[in-house]
């Protein structure tokens, strides 16, 4: 068996990638952010944290029957985790008791007002999730939210109707946990929000949607503890990591993830934040980095492969398949027209297949950049792999490029200058600057 649950390969990418030099430097690197798990890089311990997931099967498990549904309240690294699991896991079979899960992941007032409808104090249990306990778009919605709980149940409804995952002592959140005495989870202080979907913050909805976040855990320790800078190559989330630098170096400043499988769509939007946040970093005089672009095959075959076919080769491709598809026949109706005879007597999987190869193969003809990963069955330990995988290649790929991939500064100006705005006490001289740039008519001028 896999140890990591999938296949990669580059062998499709017209020739070698990685050079003899960025070979000896993967070895290096990996084994400086395996040293590094006690510090930035400990996102590589999650899966071994036993108490933090016993803490949240015990949180799951006393969540009183009448919540048959949940609403997450989140944004960034304390949404797109859990969207893609749920996503992902869709037809799996979920545990007795499973609620229904709705994630809250932005700000947009028709958004917050559909949630609202949607939310029901008796049978709607809050959680609300953010990292510092200070993130605007989800105290904002909390606040909504609980005025909405308080108004239909009092204060005894705010106890028992959310349970809050953010620091463990510090912000907002955290306070207001303590003050209403309702349950709180903990995000671990040294976990970087897009790198936390394997604790608390993912795991907790996770598991009341009924899946099996202990086996999500053991598949991504399986990926972890594969990882070895005697043989750096042979793991397939570190020869991408050197693939992808080793690519970004030909000048390709777009990273296309190219999923042939729906369910893997919020997957896409989960390493864009992850992707784009940990790379997209000043370095010496210039700056490095990738525009990550989701694509769903074969949907995109008929939008965006023009484009990645013939347009400017800037562009690295990582096509991702899946496995373990139902049968599902295609009828023989060629009485009807002549050209139904084609796809008569196959089965839709090998249809969709060989349009996804007939794809992959004109653009390896056309001279571009292709890497494949497959997934043999999309179950709870392949997700788990799957985020693992995406966690160090993105971690790998930033200590290649010298960076740090860990922090996100350019995030912050707009942060205190949105603060400054809403009037944060000290926040006064960005809401001046602010105005000044966008003048009366709220546009920059």
């Amino acid at each position: 068996m896999n140890p990591t649950s999938f296949t990669f390969s580059d062998r499709l990418a017209g020739g070698p990638l990685v050079s003899d030099a960025l070979r000896a430097a993967a070895g290096r690197e990996l084994a400086r952010l395996l040293a590094d798990a006690t510090g930035p890089a400990a996102f590589l311990e999650v899966p071994g944290d036993a108490p933090s997931l016993d803490a949240t099967l015990r949180a799951a498990a006393v969540v009183p029957a009448r919540f048959t549904k949940v609403l997450v309240l989140g944004i960034g690294g304390s949404a797109l985790g859990t969207q893609a699991a749920l996503d992902a896991l869709r037809p799996m079979p979920r545990a007795a008791g499973a609620r229904e899960v709705r994630v809250l992941a932005n700000l947009d007032p028709v958004s917050v007002a559909d949630a609202l409808a949607w939310f029901d104090p008796a049978d709607t249990l809050l959680n609300p999730i953010t990292k510092s306990g200070t993130t605007v778009e989800t105290l904002t919605q909390f606040a909504l939210f609980a005025d909405r709980i308080r108004a239909a149940r009092g204060d005894a409804g705010l106890r028992e109707g959310i349970v809050a995952t953010t620091d463990p002592e510090r912000g907002a959140l955290r306070r207001i946990a303590r003050k209403l005495g309702c349950p709180a989870l903990d995000v671990p202080p040294r976990v970087g929000g897009r790198f936390s979907v394997l604790t608390p913050v993912g795991l907790f909805p996770i598991a009341l949607a009924g899946y099996d976040v202990a086996a999500m855990r053991a598949g991504a320790a399986r990926v972890f503890a594969a990882l070895d800078p005697a043989a750096p190559l042979d793991h397939p989330s570190v020869r991408a990591a050197a693939d992808q630098v080793a690519l970004m170096d030909r000048g390709a400043v777009v990273r296309v993830f190219w999923a042939y499988c729906d369910r893997l769509a919020s997957m896409g939007d989960w390493l864009s934040q992850l992707w784009g946040e940990s790379l997209g970093k000043p370095r010496g005089d210039g700056a490095v980095g990738q525009t990550p672009l989701r694509a769903i095959g074969s949907t995109d075959q008929h939008s965006l492969l023009q484009l990645f076919m013939e347009g400017p080769r800037d562009k690295s491709l990582t096509i991702v398949t899946v496995g373990g598809a139902p049968a599902m026949p295609v009828p023989d109706l060629s009485d009807l027209d002549a050209d139904l005879a084609e796809f008569a007597g196959k089965d839709v999987s090998a249809v969709f297949d060989a349009l996804r190869a007939g794809t992959t193969v004109g653009l390896v003809e056309a001279g571009r950049p292709v890497l494949g990963l497959h997934v043999p069955a999309l179950d709870e330990a392949a997700v788990g792999a799957l985020f693992a995988h995406f966690m160090v290649e993105t971690a790998l790929a930033g200590y290649l490029l010298g960076i740090d991939p860990f922090d996100q500064p350019g995030v912050e100006a707009g942060k205190k200058f949105a603060h400054g705005l809403l009037g944060r006490p000290g926040m006064e001289s960005f809401g001046d600057q602010a105005r000044r740039v966008l003048g009366a008519t709220g546009e920059p001028r």
